[in-house]
This record gives structure tokens, sequence and C-alpha cells, in this order.
């Protein structure tokens, strides 16, 4: 929000690593003479000062090296472009609808197209020479290369360790169990689980640490799913007679926001928190004391059943957060090689090649994105307007993919700005603006400003502007004209931003069911393509698969971008939110499944028709449509018992050919394990579609009941 300030977002060590490499450029190229070279190379520091503040050492020092490269080449691009005009709007263009796709791979990944795109913009505004353009790019790269430098210095600290994320992930778990249906609790779940992904699939920790990390944040989203599924059917309950349950449940809940705070506490001091054990005991006898009530109600058994699968992940969580052990950071010189392409639907290039579709909402974003930039881009080089470069710089920095955000820091931006622009003028006008002076002044501004980039954009905003206008009045106009003329481009810019968004809006709220289903459905036609390889392996069609899993994946980055910006509209545009962050976690394993399935036929050379099974992958998939059919609807799917007996009937044709033919054995038993846990992902689903359809009909009783 515009106003809110987030204290546990304060970045202080790294923030002062940022300010020395930009400072100290900047102080050697005044203290030497060199006042032009100074700035430009403490921009090309400056633009690296504030990505993946926040991060782990391998993604900050990884980010930065792709952030300074191409910050390096937009820079010669832009300069080159600063005589021809159409030429340059269109370069910002196609540079703005790359960072607008870079949306759907990380947000480390947008940074970087964001600072390229400023980059360019900037350098725009200069007429520049071939010679000179290469070497402003030079010295803007040896800035952002210092920065990268600086970068590697192994600070022992909490921001950005994968321990701290892990810690907060289970904090936000804590927080969800009191109150499941608080958007902000949900939205912070989403946020801390995302980071902690990327902080591992980053991780530079010994291979036993990261993977107990990892088996930590799976626990994390196992207890998220477990504990949606118990609190949804304890509130059945309890809105059934809030007089004889309602406290239970209350104090059912404070045990468990014990245990994960617990969990979280352990987790990022390595001390091993006090005994559980008789949270544990509470839990098991206020579940008792529910369940007994009646013994033929079958959803206080339920409660009893989901509450089970929570206690196991709970347990499992705490064991191993207590077998953590520390270890500090190391200073690492090694040069990161790609690995080998792998057969997964998340790698970069594989997201941005199912994205290049207008299927895609990520391609519709980087397609906005465009033709707010074009126009900015237009007003700043055809418009007689002072320093008309800040205009698309501005609404750059302001449009993003949803609603909240782009609104947020919009009005963020445009205050922060003003503000900072007539700060200035005030603070300079009893200040004399010697070099020195300014300098000093400088180095505490873009502290505060890297400090709080994550504490408050409307603070951020502020000291940034201050530290602009300072920069640029080393070589540029006095600074009353760079104030003014700032802000007025600022509010243009800004208001052209929120303008197109307020005009082509994306309400994603409405489309989060039937992005779900859509997604389930190609995860259905990717599972029958590759099962038709297992029944007849003369059929194999790489490419025809190929095809499959790339529709599969546009349709989980769809959907992945649906609820996060439905969690990000306003409250007036209320959508079933755990549902649909329940259902999209299974549809993953669904979808890591079908991947396993593929990756185990091309590890195989020979592959051994497996005609047997058949109708149980048609039934399967006839099974995965009629769920998306139910997601879509919002109601109970339909019973899959039948396909659970043609498993087993399998398992005793599996048994009988294991003497006679080892590989279909090996092959049929790899087939039948993935195909079980289908099954098992399509029941929860069906259990989370069954609670929700009938707190709906709880909810529509007792209001009818009311109004009777």
């Amino acid at each position: 929000m515009t106003f809110h300030f987030d204290r546990s977002q304060l970045i202080i060590v790294r923030s002062l690593v940022s300010t020395f490499g930009f400072i100290l450029p900047l102080a050697i190229g005044v203290a030497s003479g060199h006042v032009i070279e100074g700035v430009i190379i403490a921009g090309g520091a400056s633009s690296l000062g504030g990505v993946s503040l926040n991060a782990t050492h391998r993604a900050r020092v990884r980010t930065m090296i792709m952030a300074s490269l191409g910050i390096a080449v937009s820079a010669c691009v832009g300069a080159l472009m600063n005589p021809y005009p159409w030429p340059s709007i269109i370069a910002i263009g196609l540079w703005s609808f790359i960072a607008g796709l870079l949306v759907v791979i990380s947000q480390r990944a947008m940074i970087i197209g964001l600072q390229s795109t400023l980059a360019l913009i900037i350098l725009t505004h200069f007429n520049l020479s071939p010679t000179q353009a290469l070497l402003e790019a030079l010295l803007m790269f040896s800035g952002a290369l210092f920065q990268v430098l600086l970068s590697v210095i192994p600070l022992w600290q909490t921001v950005g360790s994968e321990r701290n994320m892990l810690a907060n992930a289970y904090q936000a778990l804590a927080d969800y169990a009191m109150d499941a249906d608080n958007i902000s609790y949900i939205r912070q779940i989403k946020v801390e689980l995302k980071r902690t992904e990327d902080a591992l699939e980053n991780s530079q920790s010994s291979r036993n640490k990261t993977r107990k990390s990892a088996q930590l944040l799976q626990q994390a989203i196992d207890i998220r799913l477990a504990l949606t599924l118990f609190l949804d059917i304890l509130n059945v309950i309890a809105n059934q007679d809030r007089e004889r349950y309602a406290q239970r449940v209350e104090h059912i809940q404070q045990q468990i926001e014990h245990i994960l705070r617990a969990i979280a506490q352990n987790i990022k001091t390595y001390q091993k928190a006090g005994d559980l054990s008789a949270s544990y005991q509470n839990l098991d006898r206020l579940i008792q004391e529910v369940v007994k009530e009646d013994k033929s109600n079958y959803k206080l058994q339920a409660i009893e059943r989901y509450y089970k699968t929570l206690r196991s992940h709970l347990r499992s969580a705490e064991k191993l957060a207590s077998s953590l052990r520390p270890g500090r950071p190391s200073l690492s010189w090694r040069i990161f090689v790609p690995r080998r392409p792998r057969l997964d639907m998340r790698s970069p290039l594989a997201t941005l090649k199912a994205n290049l579709s207008l299927e895609s909402t990520a391609f519709r974003h980087a397609i906005r994105l465009t033709v707010v930039m074009v126009i900015a881009a237009s007003i700043y080089r055809f418009a007689p307007i002072g320093r008309g470069y800040w205009i698309p710089i501005s609404a750059l920095f302001v449009l993003r993919p949803d609603f909240t955000s782009t609104i947020t820091r919009g009005f963020a931006r445009m205050i922060g700005t003003t503000c900072g622009a007539l700060a200035i003028a005030l603070l300079l006008h009893f200040v004399a603006p010697s070099h020195f002076i300014l300098i000093i002044l400088e180095a505490v501004l873009t502290f505060c400003a890297y400090a709080l980039l994550f504490a408050n954009y409307s603070l951020f905003s502020f000291f940034i502007t201050m530290v602009i206008i300072i920069l640029l009045s080393f070589v540029d106009l006095p600074l009353p004209q760079l104030e003014f003329l700032r802000t007025i481009d600022t509010i243009i810019g800004g208001s052209l931003a929120l303008s197109i968004y307020l005009l082509w809006p994306t309400w994603e709220h409405q489309r989060v069911g039937e992005n779900i289903a859509r997604r389930l459905e190609a995860l259905q036609r990717y599972y029958l393509e590759v099962m038709d390889t297992y029944i007849a392996p003369e059929r194999y069609d790489a490419g025809r698969i190929e095809q499959r899993r790339h529709a599969a994946h546009l349709e989980r980055t769809n959907v992945d971008a649906s609820v996060e910006r439905a969690l990000s509209e306003p409250e007036l545009h209320p959508f079933d939110k755990n549902m649909a962050q329940c259902l999209l976690t299974e549809s993953d394993h669904i979808a890591e499944t079908v991947l396993s399935l593929e990756a185990y036929l091309l590890s195989i050379s020979d592959r051994p028709p497996l005609p047997m099974v058949e109708q149980l992958s048609r039934n399967i998939a006839r099974a995965m449509r009629l769920f998306a059919r139910a997601i879509y609807t919002e109601q109970p799917a339909p019973s899959i018992q039948d396909i659970q007996q043609q498993i087993q009937e399998l398992e005793e044709m599996r048994k009988e050919i294991r003497q006679t033919d080892p590989a279909t054995f090996t092959t049929l038993s790899f087939v039948l394990h993935a195909s079980r846990r289908i099954i098992t992902n399509l029941q929860t689903m069906n259990q989370i579609l069954t609670t929700r359809h009938e707190s709906r009909k709880e909810r529509s009783a007792a209001v009818s009941s009311t109004k009777t």
C-alpha cells in the first residue's frame, strides 16, 4: 500500500554496500576532475544498487551480471538512437515488450528488463558519436560491474538467506492458521513460498542443507493444503452450531499457530524450540472431543482424517527444522556454467516460448506496456517538454500486471517524486551546493532509498528523486529547473500509465476457475499423449508431445498469474482464494507426475508396449476432464472408485509377469505408481470442492433462516 510501512523489509547491511558502490566512483570522478565520467560510472552502479537486495548470494550475483550486460548494451543502443526519433521510439517499445514478458519468468528477470529499458531511455537523451556511445556504455558497465564485485562479499546477515525465507514462510502459515479468510495472510503465504522456491533454485549451500531446505519448503506447501482442508471442514461444523463448537475451533487454531511459530523460530535460530508434545496432546484431545460428539456424523469423522494428515506434516516439518545446522556463507569466485536443459516446464526458455501467444496474460501485459511506452516515448521525443525522458521512465515503473500494484505504485511514485523535488529545493536553499556537500548528501539519501525500497515505495520514491536530481546536477541544468521538470514529467508518465490501465484493465477474479479448469484440461491432453507412447511405442511423436507440454506450460503460467492478480484486486471483487490456490497446488503435482512419465519414457531405449494400461489411461484422462468441469462449476466431482479397481487388477497382472518379463514389469510398476499419485491428487481436489460446496450450502441455509 501507498502509506504502509513494513519494518521487516528494511535492508541495512546490503544497502550500505550498494551505497558505497555508487558513491565511490562519483567521489573519485569529482576529486580527479573527471566529473562526467564519474557520474556515468556512478549511474551504472546506481542502476544495480537495488537489484536483488533481498535475494540469496548466488541469485544476486547472477541477476546483477545479467543486468550489467543488459544495461551496457541498452546504453550503447540508446546513445546511437538519439538523432533518430522514430527508431528510438520503436526500440523503446521493443525493450518494453521484452521487459513486460520477462515478468512471467521471475521478479528478478523483470528487474533486468526494467533496468535495461531504463538505460536505453536515458541514453537516448544524449547525442553521441558511435565511439562516444561505446565509451559511455563501457563506463556504465564498469560501474555496474563494480557493484557486482561488491555483491560477492559474504556478509553474515539474515536478509535473503534461505533459512530466513523458510522461517518467514512458516510464520505466514501461523498467521493463516488463525484467520484463513484474511486476504493479507493468503497473499503473504504465496509471496513467501515463491521467494523461498526461487532462493532454493539458486542455492549455494551444501547438498545436504539444500535437500533439507527443499523438504521443509515442500512440507510448508503440504501444510498449507492440509491446513486449508482441515480449517474448511472445521468452519463448516462451527457455522452449524457456533455456541457448541466456535470456542473449541479457536483453541485448535491457537495450538496449530503455536506449533508453526515454534517451527519458524527453530529454523531461524537453529535452536530447538520448547517441547511441543503438550501442544500435540492438546490438539489430539480437542479433536477427540469434537469427533466423539456424534460418531455417525461424517463431517466430524472427516475432521479426524484431515487432522491426521495435517499432524503428520507438522511433525515432519518439526523434525526437519531440528536437523538444520548453522553454516556461514563463503566467498565464491566460481563461474556458474548453465546446466544442460532438462525436461522441466519451469525453465526460462520454455516459459517464454510457451507465453508467445495472445492466450498468455503475460503476453497481453507486455503488449499493454508496449503501447503505453510508445505513447510516452512519442511525447518525450516530439513534445516541447524539457527532460521528457522522465515521462516514459515514470510510465515504465508505474505500470504493473495487476491492479493494486499499478494504482498504489502510481500514486506512491507521484507523491514521493513531488515531495522529494520540493524537499531538495528547500534543503539546498539553505545549504551551499558545493561538490563535497552534494556527495555527502547523496550518500545519505542513496542509503535511505536502498534501505526503504521494499519497506515503503512512497519513501523510496521520495529519496530516489533527490538522489537522481543531485546526480544530474553535476552535469545538467541548475537544480530548480530539474526539480520542476522531473515533477511535471513524472506526473504525466504516471497518469498515462494509470489511465491506460483503467481503460484496459484485466480483472482476473472472474477467470480464475476457468483458468484452473483449462490448466487441468491441458494436462489431460499432455497425459494422454505421453501414455499413448507407453501403450504403443511405435506411435511416439516427440514433436506432438512437446506441443502438448508447451500448451500445459502456458496454462500453468496463465493460471498462476491469474490467481496472483486476483489476490491483488480490490476486495469488492471476491473469489474463493483458498480453494483456487489449493487446486493450483494439486494440478502442479499432477503436472510433475506427467513430466516424470515423459522423462522415464525418454530414459529407456527399449520401450515395451503396455496395451493393458490403455483403458486405465483413458479412464484417468476422462476423470481429469470431469474434474476440470467440476472446478469450472465449483461442484463436487464424480466418484473414481472404478479406476481404483482397475489399478488393483493391473497390480495382480504386474506380479504375474515379474519373472517372465522384467522390462514390462519395471515399466508397468512405474506407470501404476504414477497413476496412483494422479488419483490421490484428484481425490484431494474433490475433497476441496466438496467441502467448499457444503460450506456454501450451509451459508445459504443460514442466510435463508435469518431472513425467515
